[in-house]
């Protein structure tokens, strides 16, 4: 039986080079690759694959958020997350959202082919670093309120350092939405500042931190 696969990662070399890796699979039938959010999520539907590997940090928004809209249209499919950064509560919130299986992108490619290979079979799979993330992450109660898909992508365009009326006009918003917005994040999750809004975006896989 082929496994229908779709690739969304914004790094064009691990996304090309994973869907020639599956193109001569005989395993897999490679049905799509995009390279932001929004694409994927615009395209997904019709191809409905069985497995989407997906990046957990994008350029236009969380690859939290497009698992959020996959497993809205497409509860069948399965999606196996990749990650560069070890990040507890991007491990916690990514099983809470669906997602049956967590690599590192470090993680070695044998191991990889076994993640996807028991992803799309129906069972789950976590690499040793993000099994133990995920076991720390449990041992401690969430505290912050959760935050709605708007109020995430804007905490992630403060974090990217755009002004208020530079995410309005990226958005489609008003100004004043934008700073009311901005206003319910501190209120919710405590935040200060810009600088504090960049930590916990980095911390909760958002963006990626600056080198």
């Amino acid at each position: 039986m082929v496994t229908r696969v779709a690739v969304v990662d914004d790094q064009t070399v691990f996304r090309e080079l994973l869907v020639e890796l599956l193109s001569v699979d005989p395993a897999y039938e490679v049905v799509g690759q995009f390279g932001s959010g929004a694409e994927a999520i615009a395209a997904l539907p019709a191809l409905s694959p069985d497995l989407l590997v997906l990046d957990a940090v994008l350029p236009d928004q969380s690859g939290l958020e497009v698992l959020r809209a996959v497993k809205r249209k497409l509860p069948r499919t399965a999606v196996l997350l990749v990650t560069a950064h070890e990040k507890p509560a991007l491990v916690r919130e990514a099983v809470e959202q669906g997602a049956r299986g967590i690599v590192m992108k470090g993680t070695p490619l044998q191991a990889l082919r076994e993640a996807m290979a028991r992803v799309a079979a129906g069972a789950t799979y976590f690499c040793p670093s993000t099994s133990a993330l995920l076991r720390d992450s449990l041992r401690t109660p969430r505290s912050e309120r959760r935050l709605s898909p708007r109020e995430r992508q804007i905490l992630q365009k403060v974090a990217e350092g755009l002004s208020s009326k530079e995410i309005a006009q990226a958005l489609g918003l008003g100004e004043k939405t934008v700073s009311n917005h901005r206003a319910h994040i501190r209120s919710k999750l405590g935040l200060r500042d810009v600088a504090s809004f960049t930590r916990y975006a980095i911390e909760h896989g958002l963006i990626e931190p600056r080198s």
